[in-house]
């Protein structure tokens, strides 16, 4: 991939915008790589980064020059084989671009250790250029983050072949703060010999689920399904049946449909349809074990079950009167304030964006495109033939939500999980679930 320069006007806005930064409020997405999910004071953000705009606008460009040769610093948590691909990936850039820019990679551990990281980096004002990020993890340092709108408007490949739900993440704040990367979603995983066996079909409904379950618990005496992200589950369920979940004023879904929701949820789990995983940690100990028909979990977990003796199958979410599904992964922040740094970093985001980097990313990785393009490419589509987990991602796409950022969106995500626990070990009745689970959220804020 030859890679391009980028003329001066594009450097003048940079520099402009580079020298402040929105402000806004956050919280997150958690996700199942171990789920994930990261509404803010957008008002105030769009006003900010429209007044910078105008800064950037009359700005007076210098005359046009080469980005000079540098060393980027990438702080992620790839690991693994996941470090193995993006490290090749990386590579090839460096020995690509025709700039002399060297990108390396660092390390950080897991995610939490990266977000410590990160947070201490931006008290000693020392973060990298570039780092793997969620949304909630900026809310300390939002004024940090380089604002890309200048960059995705004048040197992006096609801004509209990322899928939509992604976009709409990485400009939460009222601008645009990040790029997407490594995503996954949650879909059903099920035990497809099991189904065969007992002469099911994969639910498409909330009904289908309910009428399966009784199946395989008359005939198997074993629980249906279950969820590794019990406030992934409220707040997709609550989707499904078109309600909305939580902003920055607090619960939204004391409602019919909200009701109607926990209906459904507190019928699955007292009937002993659904279960929690308990001692086992997550729903693919279980179903390897063929100990439950199907679960919902993260799409990245799909190495992590054991189909000895029986067949994997994996779909779509249900849904009720909508489909939705859960996305879930990190996004690319750019930190430097360095305007030659700026460009040379930016050099390699449209590199590992690019729709054959992507596939390469996804093929070598089983996390999602963030391209149609990368989707509808013949390398991906031959990919997805083989593998059925990457098809069912695609097949609910257009069905993506993100879990919104604001102050308290970490202390709900933290506090929902315990509290559906509570109300399946009481039995609780759906009224209940409701009243608990209202109470739960607003009392975080």
């Amino acid at each position: 991939m030859k890679l391009r320069k980028i003329g001066a006007s594009i450097l003048a806005m940079t520099m402009a915008a580079s020298m402040l930064a929105g402000c806004g409020q956050s919280a997150a997405e958690t996700t199942a790589e171990a789920p994930a999910t990261e509404a803010p004071a957008a008002e105030e953000a769009t006003t900010e980064a429209s007044a910078e705009t105008t800064e950037a606008e009359t700005a007076e460009a210098p005359a046009e020059k080469n980005i000079e040769a540098t060393e980027i610093t990438f702080w992620h948590a790839m690991n693994g084989n996941l470090e193995t691909v993006l490290s090749e990936i990386t590579d090839k850039f460096n020995a690509e671009n025709e700039y002399g820019i060297k990108v390396t990679l660092v390390n950080q551990g897991a995610y939490g250790d990266l977000q410590t990281k990160l947070q201490a980096s931006a008290a000693a004002d020392a973060l990298p250029d570039l780092a793997q990020a969620y949304n909630n993890w900026l809310t300390p340092y939002l004024d940090k983050v380089v604002k890309l709108d200048d960059f995705i408007a004048t040197d992006f490949d096609n801004w509209d072949d990322i899928v939509s739900a992604y976009r709409d993440e990485c400009s939460e704040f009222g601008f645009i703060h990040a790029v997407p990367y490594n995503k996954s979603t949650y879909v059903l995983f099920y035990n497809k010999t099991m189904f065969d066996e007992l002469g099911i079909e994969v639910p498409q409904t909330w009904a289908d689920v309910e009428a399966d379950a009784k199946t395989v618990m008359d005939a198997k005496n074993i629980a249906f399904i279950g969820y590794d992200d019990l406030a992934g589950v409220v707040e997709a369920s609550l989707h499904q049946n078109g309600e909305n979940y939580v902003d920055a004023s607090g619960a939204l879904f004391n409602t019919d449909g909200g009701l109607k929701t926990f209906e459904y949820l507190s019928g699955l789990y007292n009937n002993g349809y659904a279960r929690l995983v308990g001692e086992d940690g997550y729903f693919s100990n279980v179903i390897s074990n063929q100990n439950i028909a199907c679960y919902v979990g993260s799409s990245a977990g799909v190495s992590y079950i054991k189909a000895e003796g029986w067949e994997l199958g994996v779909a779509p979410l249900p849904g009720n009167t909508a489909k939705a599904a859960n996305m879930a992964g990190t996004n690319i922040v750019m930190f430097s304030q360095d305007s030659n740094k700026q460009l040379a970093a930016w050099e390699y985001l449209k590199y590992i964006t690019s729709t054959d980097a992507m596939v390469e990313w996804a093929v070598g990785t089983g996390y999602l495109p963030i391209r149609q393009s990368a989707y509808e490419s013949d390398a991906y589509k031959a990919y997805m033939e083989e593998n059925v987990c990457a098809k069912a991602c695609y097949e609910q796409s257009k069905d993506f939500f993100f879990s919104p950022t604001f102050e308290a969106s970490n202390d709900i995500r933290s506090t929902v999980p315990s509290t559906v626990e509570q109300l399946v070990y009481d039995k609780a009745d759906a009224q209940t679930w409701l009243d608990t689970i209202v109470k739960a959220v607003n009392d975080q804020y």
